[in-house]
């Protein structure tokens, strides 16, 4: 996938969609998730005012299950900081979280090496997410459409599909089906069963030079 070209020993991922609810934070915590089990040190970093990843790893902290990675918080000035300071330079992913609007928006799609847009599959969410491949095109980062949520086998996951790649955009083989798991995973560390981040990790490693 020519989308996925991510420049070598440089392993800074932003997860964005300009849509709420299409799963952000589940998707940047089960990547991160991913990529710590394959063996590497990750940080994710929150930058949404409502703190949805910071709420997740506070709760499971309470719950004496932490999870095997940091959540920092950083705001638009210390994402752009990022940039020029590439805390990922020892190796280290880092996996930004995002809200679906304002500045840091803007600020993550820049500092990232890749995208990641996850999204639901209908005709709404389409929309959205175009837009958001735009503003990376805008960019000129590397992006690639994550279906989340989704009904097998459906003609209207085929079709989202299919006006994705006639858009021209990047899009994961990878499709996250659509779980309660993840609802009782909030507040906890994954189990051992990523319903699919697994492989989304391995796509994504596959580009990693």
């Amino acid at each position: 996938n020519k989308y996925l070209n991510i420049p070598g020993g440089r392993m800074i991922i932003g997860v964005t969609n300009i849509k709420g609810g299409v799963g952000k934070t589940t998707s940047s915590l089960a990547i991160a998730t991913a990529a710590q089990r394959s063996g590497l040190s990750v940080t994710v970093v929150d930058t949404d005012p409502q703190g949805s990843a910071t709420l997740w790893a506070q709760a499971a902290e309470d719950a004496d299950d932490p999870l095997p990675f940091p959540v920092v918080s950083k705001n638009q000035a210390e994402i752009r900081r990022m940039r020029e300071r590439r805390p990922d330079r020892d190796g280290e992913l880092i996996v930004i979280d995002t809200p679906p609007n304002g500045a840091v928006v803007d600020e993550a799609i820049k500092t990232a090496d890749f995208v990641v847009i996850p999204t639901l599959s209908s005709p709404i969410d389409l929309q959205q997410t175009m837009l958001t491949a735009a503003q990376c095109q805008d960019a000129g980062k590397d992006y690639a459409v994550l279906i989340v949520m989704a009904r097998k086998g459906t003609n209207a996951l085929r079709a989202f599909r299919t006006a994705v790649e006639e858009y021209g955009a990047g899009i994961f083989d990878t499709e996250i089906p659509l779980r309660e798991d993840f609802k009782a995973d909030f507040g906890h560390t994954f189990r051992s069963n990523l319903n699919g981040y697994e492989d989304v990790w391995n796509e994504l490693r596959g580009e990693l030079r």
